[in-house]
């Protein structure tokens, strides 16, 4: 699955603040920052979980 993954609108959908995505996830609530600015992950665990919760705003039309 490749589509672009907007961070901030899925915390905003899913209505996360960035230290509850951050627990969610696992992470630093940096972290959660930085994929805002940067960019998530090109590979691994966590760029899957954040396509499945894409996903499923998409899917449920929770998502632009």
């Amino acid at each position: 699955m490749i589509c672009e993954i907007d961070i901030k609108e899925l915390r905003a959908r899913r209505g996360w603040s960035r230290s509850e995505m951050a627990e969610y996830f696992g992470v630093d609530t940096s972290t959660v920052c930085r994929w805002e600015n940067l960019g998530i992950p090109k590979r691994g665990a966590t760029r899957k979980t954040l396509q499945r919760e894409w996903a499923a705003c998409l899917a449920s039309g929770r998502a632009k």
